[in-house]
């Protein structure tokens, strides 16, 4: 019976130590996922196949903000002239009568130019 009672705690220290064991390598796996952090991703790579720097695409797009520009500051002006143009025409119109096609053509015109405007907009 002596061994029997010796084998005990013998089994209970084990049973101890392995479950120190299994809970050091636990802990350790746990931190080493914490501290490894997730890569970078790669910058993403020109749809037009150039490699151009960043100061050459910094200019391209000053260059092409300028043309959008230019566009823009003349619809504005092509829209005013238009709407000018409406104006004095319906001032000669009765609201009694009916507009003409003339008048509805340049309406079309006008909400076209406002939207061309409106996607320069957005640029």
């Amino acid at each position: 019976m002596t061994h029997t009672i010796l084998s005990f705690p013998l089994r209970r220290d084990f049973l101890k130590c392995v479950g120190v064991a299994s809970s050091l390598a636990v802990s350790g796996t746990l931190l080493g996922m914490q501290k490894r952090k997730m890569p970078e991703p790669p910058t993403a790579a020109d749809p037009n196949g150039n490699n151009t720097q960043p100061g050459q695409l910094q200019a391209a797009q000053r260059a092409q903000l300028k043309l959008n520009e230019k566009e823009f500051r003349e619809s504005l002006v092509n829209l005013y002239q238009r709407v000018s143009e409406l104006k004095q025409d319906l001032e000669t119109v009765h609201t009694a009568d009916v507009f003409s096609l003339k008048v509805y053509k340049q309406t079309g015109e006008i909400e076209h130019l406002a939207k061309k405007l409106r996607s320069l907009a957005k640029i």
